[in-house]
Protein backbone atom coordinates (compact mmCIF):
# COMPACT_ATOMS: atom_id res chain seq x y z
CA UNK A 1 0.00 0.00 0.00
CA UNK A 2 1.15 3.24 -0.69
CA UNK A 3 2.51 5.88 2.19
CA UNK A 4 -0.55 7.69 3.15
CA UNK A 5 -0.65 11.10 4.49
CA UNK A 6 -2.94 12.88 6.91
CA UNK A 7 -4.97 14.63 3.78
CA UNK A 8 -5.04 11.40 1.78
CA UNK A 9 -6.84 9.84 5.22
CA UNK A 10 -9.30 12.59 5.82
CA UNK A 11 -10.63 12.41 2.26
CA UNK A 12 -11.05 8.66 2.82
CA UNK A 13 -14.51 7.97 1.03
CA UNK A 14 -17.26 5.83 2.36
CA UNK A 15 -17.29 2.46 0.91
CA UNK A 16 -20.02 0.30 -0.40
CA UNK A 17 -22.34 -2.03 2.07
CA UNK A 18 -20.59 -5.39 1.19
CA UNK A 19 -17.27 -3.96 1.28
CA UNK A 20 -17.76 -2.18 4.32
CA UNK A 21 -19.37 -5.34 5.95
CA UNK A 22 -16.36 -7.07 4.41
CA UNK A 23 -13.49 -4.70 6.19
CA UNK A 24 -15.29 -4.68 9.34
CA UNK A 25 -14.91 -8.24 9.72
CA UNK A 26 -11.45 -8.22 8.89
CA UNK A 27 -10.26 -5.46 11.35
CA UNK A 28 -12.20 -6.75 14.35
CA UNK A 29 -9.85 -8.77 15.56
CA UNK A 30 -7.12 -6.70 15.64
CA UNK A 31 -8.87 -3.61 16.83
CA UNK A 32 -11.01 -5.61 19.12
CA UNK A 33 -14.47 -4.35 18.23
CA UNK A 34 -15.69 -2.34 15.77
CA UNK A 35 -13.74 0.62 14.45
CA UNK A 36 -16.80 3.06 15.76
CA UNK A 37 -15.77 2.34 19.59
CA UNK A 38 -12.54 0.66 19.78
CA UNK A 39 -10.03 3.07 21.75
CA UNK A 40 -7.36 1.26 19.76
CA UNK A 41 -8.54 2.72 16.49
CA UNK A 42 -8.48 6.59 18.42
CA UNK A 43 -4.60 6.14 19.41
CA UNK A 44 -3.82 4.81 15.77
CA UNK A 45 -5.41 7.93 14.63
CA UNK A 46 -3.71 10.11 16.88
CA UNK A 47 -0.19 8.50 16.16
CA UNK A 48 -1.13 8.76 12.21
CA UNK A 49 -1.64 12.72 13.09
CA UNK A 50 1.78 13.22 14.95
CA UNK A 51 1.02 12.37 18.05
CA UNK A 52 4.32 10.08 17.81
CA UNK A 53 5.44 9.33 21.38
CA UNK A 54 4.18 8.38 24.65
CA UNK A 55 3.91 11.78 26.30
CA UNK A 56 2.16 13.19 23.08
CA UNK A 57 -0.32 10.92 23.11
CA UNK A 58 -1.06 10.93 27.09
CA UNK A 59 -1.32 14.97 26.21
CA UNK A 60 -3.88 14.17 23.41
CA UNK A 61 -6.01 11.85 25.64
CA UNK A 62 -6.28 13.93 28.51
CA UNK A 63 -9.16 16.02 27.33
CA UNK A 64 -11.10 12.68 25.16
CA UNK A 65 -14.92 11.68 25.29
CA UNK A 66 -16.56 9.14 22.95
CA UNK A 67 -19.91 7.92 24.10
CA UNK A 68 -19.69 4.76 21.62
CA UNK A 69 -16.61 3.64 23.49
CA UNK A 70 -16.52 1.36 26.53
CA UNK A 71 -13.39 3.51 28.34
CA UNK A 72 -15.44 6.76 30.08
CA UNK A 73 -11.76 8.25 29.81
CA UNK A 74 -8.35 6.63 28.43
CA UNK A 75 -5.91 6.92 31.27
CA UNK A 76 -2.16 6.92 30.47
CA UNK A 77 -2.90 2.80 32.00
CA UNK A 78 -5.35 2.16 29.42
CA UNK A 79 -3.16 3.93 26.54
CA UNK A 80 0.10 1.76 27.90
CA UNK A 81 -2.41 -1.42 27.16
CA UNK A 82 -3.89 -0.49 23.86
CA UNK A 83 -0.41 0.52 22.50
CA UNK A 84 1.23 -2.82 23.30
CA UNK A 85 -1.51 -4.49 22.13
CA UNK A 86 -1.07 -2.74 19.00
CA UNK A 87 2.67 -3.47 18.68
CA UNK A 88 2.21 -7.50 19.57
CA UNK A 89 -0.90 -7.41 16.05
CA UNK A 90 1.71 -5.41 14.12
CA UNK A 91 0.08 -2.55 13.43
CA UNK A 92 2.26 0.10 15.63
CA UNK A 93 5.96 0.26 15.45
CA UNK A 94 8.09 1.76 18.08
CA UNK A 95 11.70 2.73 17.18
CA UNK A 96 13.44 4.02 20.57
CA UNK A 97 10.74 6.30 21.52
CA UNK A 98 9.38 7.17 18.72
CA UNK A 99 5.98 5.29 17.85
CA UNK A 100 4.38 4.88 14.10
CA UNK A 101 2.27 2.80 12.18
CA UNK A 102 3.35 0.10 9.99
CA UNK A 103 1.74 -0.91 6.83
CA UNK A 104 -0.58 -3.44 8.27
CA UNK A 105 -1.54 -0.80 10.47
CA UNK A 106 -2.00 1.97 8.09
CA UNK A 107 -4.10 -0.63 5.95
CA UNK A 108 -6.80 -1.57 9.34
CA UNK A 109 -6.73 2.32 9.58
CA UNK A 110 -7.98 3.26 6.32
CA UNK A 111 -10.40 0.54 6.43
CA UNK A 112 -11.92 1.67 9.79
CA UNK A 113 -12.36 4.85 8.82
CA UNK A 114 -14.08 3.19 5.44
CA UNK A 115 -16.53 1.46 7.79
CA UNK A 116 -17.19 4.57 9.77
CA UNK A 117 -17.92 6.63 7.19
CA UNK A 118 -20.26 4.12 5.52
CA UNK A 119 -21.86 3.98 8.94
CA UNK A 120 -22.36 7.49 9.22
CA UNK A 121 -23.56 7.68 5.73
CA UNK A 122 -26.38 4.86 6.53
CA UNK A 123 -27.90 6.70 9.51
CA UNK A 124 -27.50 10.44 8.33
CA UNK A 125 -29.60 8.93 5.18
CA UNK A 126 -32.44 7.07 7.70
CA UNK A 127 -32.27 9.23 10.34
CA UNK A 128 -33.22 12.35 9.03
CA UNK A 129 -36.25 14.03 9.03
CA UNK A 130 -38.11 13.53 5.30
CA UNK A 131 -37.25 9.61 6.02
CA UNK A 132 -39.54 9.08 8.56
CA UNK A 133 -42.12 11.73 7.76
CA UNK A 134 -42.63 9.49 4.52
CA UNK A 135 -42.47 6.42 6.94
CA UNK A 136 -44.75 8.04 8.89
CA UNK A 137 -47.23 8.73 6.55
CA UNK A 138 -47.28 5.56 4.72
CA UNK A 139 -47.98 3.89 8.05
CA UNK A 140 -50.71 6.37 9.07
CA UNK A 141 -52.54 5.63 5.87
CA UNK A 142 -52.67 1.85 5.97
CA UNK A 143 -53.39 2.18 10.02
CA UNK A 144 -56.04 4.64 9.92
CA UNK A 145 -58.17 2.69 7.22
CA UNK A 146 -57.78 -0.28 8.78
CA UNK A 147 -58.86 1.10 12.25
CA UNK A 148 -61.93 2.94 10.27
CA UNK A 149 -63.17 -0.27 8.58
CA UNK A 150 -62.37 -2.64 11.27
CA UNK A 151 -63.75 -0.09 13.88
CA UNK A 152 -67.24 0.01 11.68
CA UNK A 153 -67.70 -3.70 11.24
CA UNK A 154 -66.87 -4.62 14.99
CA UNK A 155 -68.83 -1.68 16.59
CA UNK A 156 -66.06 -0.60 18.24
CA UNK A 157 -66.37 3.66 18.88
CA UNK A 158 -62.80 3.43 20.39
CA UNK A 159 -61.10 1.73 17.29
CA UNK A 160 -63.13 3.73 15.30
CA UNK A 161 -62.13 6.88 17.31
CA UNK A 162 -58.27 5.80 17.32
CA UNK A 163 -58.88 5.52 13.18
CA UNK A 164 -59.93 8.88 12.45
CA UNK A 165 -57.18 10.37 15.22
CA UNK A 166 -54.79 8.63 13.50
CA UNK A 167 -56.54 9.69 9.96
CA UNK A 168 -55.98 13.44 11.17
CA UNK A 169 -52.27 12.59 12.09
CA UNK A 170 -51.44 12.54 8.34
CA UNK A 171 -52.09 16.97 8.59
CA UNK A 172 -49.71 16.27 11.16
CA UNK A 173 -46.83 15.03 8.82
CA UNK A 174 -47.48 17.89 6.26
CA UNK A 175 -47.33 20.47 8.73
CA UNK A 176 -44.26 19.39 9.85
CA UNK A 177 -43.25 19.24 6.38
CA UNK A 178 -44.33 22.53 6.07
CA UNK A 179 -42.22 23.47 8.92
CA UNK A 180 -39.21 22.73 8.18
CA UNK A 181 -39.11 23.94 4.48
CA UNK A 182 -40.68 27.42 5.43
CA UNK A 183 -38.38 27.45 8.89
CA UNK A 184 -40.96 27.83 11.10
CA UNK A 185 -40.29 25.00 13.71
CA UNK A 186 -41.56 26.76 16.65
CA UNK A 187 -45.11 27.50 14.85
CA UNK A 188 -45.21 24.53 13.47
CA UNK A 189 -45.03 22.44 16.76
CA UNK A 190 -47.61 24.80 18.65
CA UNK A 191 -49.88 23.89 15.85
CA UNK A 192 -49.21 20.15 16.49
CA UNK A 193 -50.21 20.57 19.90
CA UNK A 194 -53.28 22.42 19.86
CA UNK A 195 -54.02 19.72 17.08
CA UNK A 196 -53.56 16.55 20.04
CA UNK A 197 -55.39 19.01 22.59
CA UNK A 198 -58.69 19.17 19.68
CA UNK A 199 -58.18 15.25 19.42
CA UNK A 200 -58.12 14.90 23.02
CA UNK A 201 -61.44 17.02 24.00
CA UNK A 202 -62.93 14.93 20.62
CA UNK A 203 -62.25 11.86 21.87
CA UNK A 204 -63.56 12.71 25.37
CA UNK A 205 -66.92 13.99 24.51
CA UNK A 206 -67.30 11.33 21.70
CA UNK A 207 -66.67 8.44 24.48
CA UNK A 208 -69.14 10.30 26.78
CA UNK A 209 -71.78 9.70 24.43
CA UNK A 210 -70.78 5.82 24.08
CA UNK A 211 -70.74 5.70 27.43
CA UNK A 212 -74.63 7.03 27.65
CA UNK A 213 -75.88 4.92 24.45
CA UNK A 214 -73.50 1.73 25.12
CA UNK A 215 -73.34 0.02 21.64
CA UNK A 216 -72.91 -3.85 20.75
CA UNK A 217 -69.12 -4.34 20.27
CA UNK A 218 -68.49 -7.21 18.36
CA UNK A 219 -64.36 -8.15 18.56
CA UNK A 220 -62.50 -10.67 16.14
CA UNK A 221 -59.23 -11.92 16.24
CA UNK A 222 -58.26 -9.68 13.55
CA UNK A 223 -59.01 -6.32 15.32
CA UNK A 224 -56.43 -7.68 18.28
CA UNK A 225 -53.56 -8.40 15.54
CA UNK A 226 -54.26 -4.84 14.42
CA UNK A 227 -54.08 -3.20 17.60
CA UNK A 228 -51.04 -4.71 18.58
CA UNK A 229 -49.71 -4.07 15.23
CA UNK A 230 -50.34 -0.56 15.75
CA UNK A 231 -49.03 -0.59 19.08
CA UNK A 232 -45.58 -2.02 17.55
CA UNK A 233 -45.65 0.83 14.22
CA UNK A 234 -46.48 3.64 16.91
CA UNK A 235 -43.36 2.40 18.89
CA UNK A 236 -41.06 2.51 16.05
CA UNK A 237 -42.14 6.21 15.04
CA UNK A 238 -42.05 7.05 18.44
CA UNK A 239 -38.35 5.91 18.84
CA UNK A 240 -37.77 7.50 15.31
CA UNK A 241 -39.51 10.70 15.80
CA UNK A 242 -37.50 11.42 19.46
CA UNK A 243 -34.51 10.27 17.67
CA UNK A 244 -34.35 12.56 14.49
CA UNK A 245 -36.17 15.05 16.17
CA UNK A 246 -32.86 15.24 19.13
CA UNK A 247 -30.19 14.73 16.26
CA UNK A 248 -32.08 17.68 14.21
CA UNK A 249 -33.03 19.84 16.96
CA UNK A 250 -36.57 19.60 15.54
CA UNK A 251 -39.27 20.35 17.77
CA UNK A 252 -42.51 19.86 15.24
CA UNK A 253 -41.02 15.91 14.94
CA UNK A 254 -40.77 16.27 18.64
CA UNK A 255 -44.45 17.43 19.14
CA UNK A 256 -45.44 14.76 17.40
CA UNK A 257 -43.52 12.16 18.62
CA UNK A 258 -45.50 12.68 22.14
CA UNK A 259 -48.78 12.12 19.67
CA UNK A 260 -47.07 8.45 18.90
CA UNK A 261 -47.13 7.79 22.70
CA UNK A 262 -50.75 8.98 22.60
CA UNK A 263 -51.63 6.14 20.02
CA UNK A 264 -50.26 3.84 22.07
CA UNK A 265 -52.48 4.69 25.33
CA UNK A 266 -55.13 4.85 22.90
CA UNK A 267 -54.23 1.29 21.23
CA UNK A 268 -53.89 -0.59 24.96
CA UNK A 269 -57.09 1.31 25.75
CA UNK A 270 -59.14 -0.39 22.72
CA UNK A 271 -57.36 -3.89 23.44
CA UNK A 272 -58.89 -3.59 27.07
CA UNK A 273 -62.18 -2.40 25.68
CA UNK A 274 -62.10 -5.22 23.01
CA UNK A 275 -61.08 -7.43 25.94
CA UNK A 276 -63.82 -7.17 28.32
CA UNK A 277 -66.44 -6.51 25.35
CA UNK A 278 -65.92 -10.31 24.35
CA UNK A 279 -67.93 -10.94 27.78
CA UNK A 280 -70.82 -8.73 26.77
CA UNK A 281 -69.00 -6.16 28.71
CA UNK A 282 -69.43 -3.28 26.65
CA UNK A 283 -69.52 0.64 28.68
CA UNK A 284 -65.42 -0.19 29.78
CA UNK A 285 -64.24 0.80 25.80
CA UNK A 286 -65.72 4.16 26.32
CA UNK A 287 -64.40 4.68 30.22
CA UNK A 288 -61.37 3.82 28.88
CA UNK A 289 -61.65 6.47 25.90
CA UNK A 290 -62.47 9.28 28.70
CA UNK A 291 -59.40 8.55 30.95
CA UNK A 292 -56.66 8.03 27.65
CA UNK A 293 -57.90 11.27 25.87
CA UNK A 294 -58.20 12.89 29.21
CA UNK A 295 -54.06 11.64 29.90
CA UNK A 296 -53.80 13.32 26.09
CA UNK A 297 -55.36 17.02 27.15
CA UNK A 298 -53.32 16.91 29.85
CA UNK A 299 -50.15 16.35 28.17
CA UNK A 300 -50.78 18.11 25.42
CA UNK A 301 -51.38 21.37 28.40
CA UNK A 302 -48.50 20.98 30.10
CA UNK A 303 -45.97 20.96 26.54
CA UNK A 304 -48.44 24.11 25.78
CA UNK A 305 -47.66 25.70 28.78
CA UNK A 306 -44.07 25.17 28.94
CA UNK A 307 -44.06 25.79 24.97
CA UNK A 308 -45.35 29.08 25.48
CA UNK A 309 -43.33 30.07 28.59
CA UNK A 310 -40.35 29.18 26.80
CA UNK A 311 -40.68 32.05 24.16
CA UNK A 312 -37.95 32.08 21.83
CA UNK A 313 -35.93 30.41 24.15
CA UNK A 314 -37.33 27.08 23.26
CA UNK A 315 -35.02 24.12 23.76
CA UNK A 316 -34.85 20.40 23.14
CA UNK A 317 -35.53 20.13 27.32
CA UNK A 318 -38.99 21.44 26.93
CA UNK A 319 -40.16 18.09 25.72
CA UNK A 320 -38.76 15.99 28.23
CA UNK A 321 -37.27 13.12 26.58
CA UNK A 322 -36.19 10.01 28.15
CA UNK A 323 -33.95 9.35 25.04
CA UNK A 324 -31.29 11.07 26.88
CA UNK A 325 -31.26 9.01 29.83
CA UNK A 326 -28.62 6.49 28.17
CA UNK A 327 -26.31 9.35 27.19
CA UNK A 328 -26.47 12.29 30.31
CA UNK A 329 -25.64 8.42 32.58
CA UNK A 330 -22.31 8.00 30.77
CA UNK A 331 -21.90 12.35 30.82
CA UNK A 332 -22.04 12.15 34.82
CA UNK A 333 -19.51 9.50 34.98
CA UNK A 334 -17.48 11.42 32.93
CA UNK A 335 -18.16 14.18 34.75
CA UNK A 336 -17.32 12.77 38.30
CA UNK A 337 -14.11 10.98 36.91
CA UNK A 338 -12.75 14.48 36.03
CA UNK A 339 -13.84 15.86 39.49
CA UNK A 340 -11.94 13.55 40.82
CA UNK A 341 -8.60 13.86 38.71
CA UNK A 342 -8.87 17.48 39.08
CA UNK A 343 -11.21 20.18 40.92
CA UNK A 344 -12.34 22.52 38.33
CA UNK A 345 -15.34 24.62 38.28
CA UNK A 346 -18.70 23.77 36.38
CA UNK A 347 -18.09 26.77 33.29
CA UNK A 348 -14.18 24.85 32.91
CA UNK A 349 -16.20 21.22 32.92
CA UNK A 350 -18.41 22.29 30.25
CA UNK A 351 -15.57 23.44 28.47
CA UNK A 352 -13.37 20.66 28.94
CA UNK A 353 -16.17 18.34 27.92
CA UNK A 354 -17.43 20.36 24.91
CA UNK A 355 -13.39 20.35 23.62
CA UNK A 356 -13.16 16.28 24.41
CA UNK A 357 -16.61 15.95 22.41
CA UNK A 358 -14.91 17.37 19.31
CA UNK A 359 -11.72 15.62 19.26
CA UNK A 360 -14.19 12.43 19.31
CA UNK A 361 -16.11 13.79 16.50
CA UNK A 362 -12.56 13.93 14.16
CA UNK A 363 -12.02 10.75 15.25
CA UNK A 364 -15.56 8.53 15.13
CA UNK A 365 -17.68 10.80 13.52
CA UNK A 366 -21.16 10.90 14.23
CA UNK A 367 -20.73 8.07 16.28
CA UNK A 368 -18.67 10.37 18.98
CA UNK A 369 -22.16 11.28 20.44
CA UNK A 370 -25.11 10.29 18.29
CA UNK A 371 -28.13 11.25 18.94
CA UNK A 372 -27.46 14.91 20.89
CA UNK A 373 -28.10 18.30 18.39
CA UNK A 374 -27.37 20.67 21.23
CA UNK A 375 -24.95 19.34 23.15
CA UNK A 376 -22.29 21.81 21.66
CA UNK A 377 -24.62 24.01 21.77
CA UNK A 378 -26.00 23.59 25.43
CA UNK A 379 -23.12 22.18 26.81
CA UNK A 380 -23.57 19.77 29.86
CA UNK A 381 -25.28 22.30 32.53
CA UNK A 382 -27.85 21.00 32.84
CA UNK A 383 -26.42 17.23 33.94
CA UNK A 384 -23.62 19.43 36.15
CA UNK A 385 -26.54 21.26 37.66
CA UNK A 386 -28.60 18.51 38.42
CA UNK A 387 -25.60 16.30 39.64
CA UNK A 388 -25.08 18.77 42.45
CA UNK A 389 -28.29 19.29 42.76
CA UNK A 390 -28.45 15.54 44.03
CA UNK A 391 -25.60 16.15 46.06
CA UNK A 392 -22.85 14.35 44.49
CA UNK A 393 -20.45 17.28 44.28
CA UNK A 394 -19.93 20.49 45.55
CA UNK A 395 -18.52 23.75 43.55
CA UNK A 396 -16.61 26.18 46.24
CA UNK A 397 -14.51 29.22 45.01
CA UNK A 398 -15.06 28.19 41.42
CA UNK A 399 -13.16 24.40 42.14
CA UNK A 400 -15.50 21.35 42.71
CA UNK A 401 -14.97 18.35 44.69
CA UNK A 402 -16.68 14.82 44.92
CA UNK A 403 -19.07 14.20 48.03
CA UNK A 404 -19.26 10.94 50.28
CA UNK A 405 -22.35 10.12 47.67
CA UNK A 406 -20.54 11.48 44.59
CA UNK A 407 -17.20 9.40 45.60
CA UNK A 408 -19.48 6.42 45.94
CA UNK A 409 -20.67 7.03 42.74
CA UNK A 410 -17.41 7.33 41.09
CA UNK A 411 -16.48 4.27 42.32
CA UNK A 412 -19.49 2.56 40.76
CA UNK A 413 -18.82 4.22 37.41
CA UNK A 414 -15.09 2.81 37.48
CA UNK A 415 -16.85 -1.25 38.27
CA UNK A 416 -19.08 -0.88 35.87
CA UNK A 417 -16.66 0.75 33.18
CA UNK A 418 -14.29 -1.94 33.69
CA UNK A 419 -16.71 -5.01 33.56
CA UNK A 420 -17.97 -3.38 30.27
CA UNK A 421 -14.57 -3.42 29.02
CA UNK A 422 -13.71 -7.35 30.37
CA UNK A 423 -17.18 -8.20 28.86
CA UNK A 424 -16.08 -7.01 25.00
CA UNK A 425 -12.42 -8.05 26.01
CA UNK A 426 -14.05 -11.84 26.22
CA UNK A 427 -16.43 -11.01 23.28
CA UNK A 428 -13.29 -10.43 20.61
CA UNK A 429 -10.74 -12.35 21.92
CA UNK A 430 -11.79 -15.23 20.08
CA UNK A 431 -14.16 -13.92 17.84
CA UNK A 432 -14.04 -15.12 13.97
CA UNK A 433 -15.74 -13.99 11.03
CA UNK A 434 -18.84 -16.16 10.23
CA UNK A 435 -18.08 -18.11 7.06
CA UNK A 436 -20.18 -18.49 4.04
CA UNK A 437 -23.04 -21.00 4.69
CA UNK A 438 -23.58 -19.07 8.15
CA UNK A 439 -24.14 -16.00 6.65
CA UNK A 440 -25.87 -18.11 3.88
CA UNK A 441 -28.29 -19.61 6.50
CA UNK A 442 -29.07 -16.38 8.50
CA UNK A 443 -29.74 -14.68 5.12
CA UNK A 444 -32.50 -17.73 4.28
CA UNK A 445 -33.67 -17.42 8.00
CA UNK A 446 -34.22 -13.65 7.96
CA UNK A 447 -36.73 -13.76 4.87
CA UNK A 448 -38.24 -17.03 6.03
CA UNK A 449 -39.28 -16.27 9.38
CA UNK A 450 -41.22 -13.12 9.12
CA UNK A 451 -43.35 -15.17 6.30
CA UNK A 452 -43.38 -18.12 8.05
CA UNK A 453 -45.04 -15.76 10.95
CA UNK A 454 -47.06 -13.62 8.86
CA UNK A 455 -48.72 -17.65 7.63
CA UNK A 456 -49.27 -18.36 11.15
CA UNK A 457 -51.02 -15.47 12.55
CA UNK A 458 -53.52 -15.84 9.03
CA UNK A 459 -54.35 -19.60 9.00
CA UNK A 460 -53.56 -20.70 13.04
CA UNK A 461 -54.21 -17.67 14.33
CA UNK A 462 -57.95 -17.33 14.24
CA UNK A 463 -58.20 -21.26 15.74
CA UNK A 464 -56.04 -20.15 18.39
CA UNK A 465 -57.70 -16.84 19.21
CA UNK A 466 -61.05 -18.94 19.05
CA UNK A 467 -59.87 -21.64 21.29
CA UNK A 468 -58.84 -19.18 23.91
CA UNK A 469 -61.80 -17.02 23.99
CA UNK A 470 -63.95 -19.92 24.03
CA UNK A 471 -61.76 -21.54 27.20
CA UNK A 472 -61.83 -17.96 28.86
CA UNK A 473 -65.80 -17.60 28.49
CA UNK A 474 -66.05 -21.17 29.91
CA UNK A 475 -63.69 -20.86 33.07
CA UNK A 476 -65.52 -17.70 33.61
CA UNK A 477 -69.32 -19.03 33.31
Amino acid sequence: MKKLSLEKLENVESASHKEATKYSYEIMPFLQGDSSRSPLYAVMVSIYKGKNTLEKIYDYFKVFYSNEMSYIKLTQTILDELIQGGINNSLIQKEGEILSLSEKGKEILIKGRKVILTESKFLRFFFNEKVVLAFSLICLIIMSSLKIIIGLNSGSDALFNEGIENFTDIIKVFIIFFSIKFKKDKQGSLIIIILMLFTGISLVISSFFSLINTEIITPNYFTFVLMFLSIIINFILLFLKNFVGKLSGNFSLLSDAKDNRNNIRLSIGVIIGLFFAIFEIYFIDALIGIFIASLIIYDGAETLKELIKSGDKIEIDTFKLKIDEAFEFKIAHWILITIHEKSLSKEKLNNRFIEAIEKGYEIYDIWAMFGLYDIKKYGIYKILNLMEKRGLFIEKDNKTSLTDKGKKQYNRAITREFRTVTQEKKKYRDWKPPSKKVKILWGLLSVIFPIVIILLLIFVGPTVYDFIINFLKSFIT
